[in-house]
């Protein structure tokens, strides 16, 4: 008897091997970020640099890094490249995936030249490597991320379809970067001994091929902006840019929040550390991750739903809550293992499931932004999204360095954890009581305050919904207004 096909869901634009190469490119995009993100610290920690500089320099990158990101979002709003003739060969037809062909391919080589840096130069040298090739990552990690997300409001205007789109990505980089974590963690392990350099330069290579189907197989189905002037929306200024970040006040709100909870998530700079003076191996903290697998796909998969049923915020507040005091009593406990095990698979389920609800905000801000200005204003929403995820995420590494830095923590030159086992050098209780509260306090504070912020974003699912309609052209303008539940 012959399977029945699958029947594409009412209103939905995109196929499934467009909707499967645009969660394959995004997921390769994301681990390659995850590189810097979940190795930099320790990467940087091995080469034997001052903590204190490093953390400093960190953040004077940042700031350069600023003016990149606003100037990208807003070329990538004004520019459509496809009219440009020296790329037209390269780009093919959209208005964001076109701008992602042209650059995606940079990101993973910069990615690799980042962890290049070698190992006999001397501390004022590496300082400068860090430097130049930090900004290269940085810039390429603006050029494809921007595009990427903007992408979710041109690819299609159904609700449904971009939630099932974005919970989707999230599942599978919560997953990828749990697997892909473990496998590095093991491979640079005292048991292995790998330097971070090879892992990241094999990995890199690999997610450059999960980036390629995007390039090759997606089209966008919503790029033009419906119930506008076309004449005004063709003309595109920095006043004009301006405004579409002054109007965005719920974009704010949730930036607000992650700028409080990514820049106190300093955990991950010291994670490793923890766990290897702490528990006594660096692969141990591995055992609750690997507990918790299941259980966490398993919240990530019923996200959506839930979020449908009682709304995203809802579903925000009360998991983000709840993870959170179950980090405050792992705090508490200290580092014993056998409780923080049992806690940290309690809290994952919680916190992962909070994180998807998370990406679900971004694109109905921009909708509304659409709706309220007549802009086309992704690429700038994104790109000052993606500058505060950059930051945040540096900042809570500079944070966590700098402050394990104040302590009288020992320094050791080393490729890997096999490299600090044969060294043999046993760190002062003072530092791993500094240690432990970088690890589990700070990141406590920043979850608390991160949902709090929260309680101030007022815009509803049902009037979201109204006005992608209305860009899209499905609703006139007079039709939407009559029907939101508020004034906006």
């Amino acid at each position: 008897m012959a399977k029945a096909k699958k029947i594409q869901p009412d209103g939905w634009k995109t196929t499934k091997k467009e909707r499967r190469n645009y969660i394959i490119g995004d997921f390769g995009r994301q681990l390659e970020g995850y590189i810097v993100t979940a190795l930099m610290s320790t990467f940087l920690i091995f080469q034997g640099i001052n903590l204190t500089a490093i953390a400093g320099v960190m953040l004077a990158v940042k700031i350069i890094d600023a003016f990149d990101d606003v100037i990208f979002g807003f070329l990538v709003d004004r520019i459509h490249i496809t009219k440009v003739r020296a790329f037209e060969k390269f780009t093919g037809e959209g208005k964001y995936l076109p701008w992602y062909r042209l650059t995606f391919a940079f990101f993973p080589v910069f990615t690799a030249l980042f962890f290049c840096m070698p190992m006999g130069m001397s501390n004022q040298a590496k300082l400068v490597w860090f430097v130049v090739f930090y900004l290269l990552y940085d810039l390429t990690y603006t050029m494809v991320e921007v595009p990427m997300n903007s992408m979710i409001v041109t690819l299609t205007d159904n609700l449904d379809e971009r939630n099932s789109l974005l919970q989707t990505k999230a599942i599978l980089s919560g997953m990828g970067t749990i697997l892909v974590g473990m496998v590095w963690t093991v491979s640079i392990s005292e048991y292995i001994g790998f330097s971070i350099k090879s892992v990241a330069l094999v990995s890199s290579v690999i997610f450059f091929f999960l980036m390629l189907p995007l390039a090759k197989g997606v089209r966008e189905h919503n790029t033009v902006l419906a119930n506008v002037d076309p004449e005004e929306n063709q003309k595109y200024t920095f006043k004009d840019m301006w405004n579409c970040v002054k109007t965005n006040k719920y974009l704010m709100i949730l930036l607000l929040g992650t700028v409080i909870t990514s820049c106190l998530a300093t955990g991950g700079a010291v994670g490793l550390l923890v766990s290897y003076y702490h528990f006594g191996s660096s692969l141990i903290l591995a055992i609750p991750i690997t507990i918790s697998i299941i259980p966490v796909l398993i919240a990530q998969m019923q996200t959506k739903k839930l979020c449908s049923k009682f709304g995203k915020l809802k579903v925000f507040l009360v998991t983000g809550l709840i993870g959170g005091f179950i980090q405050l009593s792992m705090y508490f406990v200290g580092p014993v293992f056998s409780v923080c095990c049992t806690l940290l698979v309690l809290q994952a389920p919680f916190g992962n499931m909070s994180n998807v609800a998370k990406t679900f905000f971004l694109p109905d801000t921009i909708e509304y932004t659409r709706y309220k200005t007549g802009k086309d204003c992704s690429g700038i929403c994104n790109s000052i999204s993606s500058f505060v995820t950059k930051l945040t995420t540096s900042v809570s590494s500079s944070l966590g360095l700098f402050i394990l830095g104040l302590s009288n923590y020992i320094p050791v030159q080393a490729e890997s954890f096999e490299d600090i086992a044969a060294a043999g050098i046993v760190q002062p209780q003072q530092a791993l009581d500094v240690m432990w509260i970088i690890y589990a306090l700070i990141p406590l504070v920043g979850v608390l305050l991160g949902v709090a912020v929260m309680f101030f974003y007022k815009l509803k699912d049902a009037d979201v919904a109204l006005m992608a309609k209305c860009n899209a052209g499905e609703i006139t303008r007079e039709e939407c207004e009559a029907q939101l539940s508020n004034k906006y």
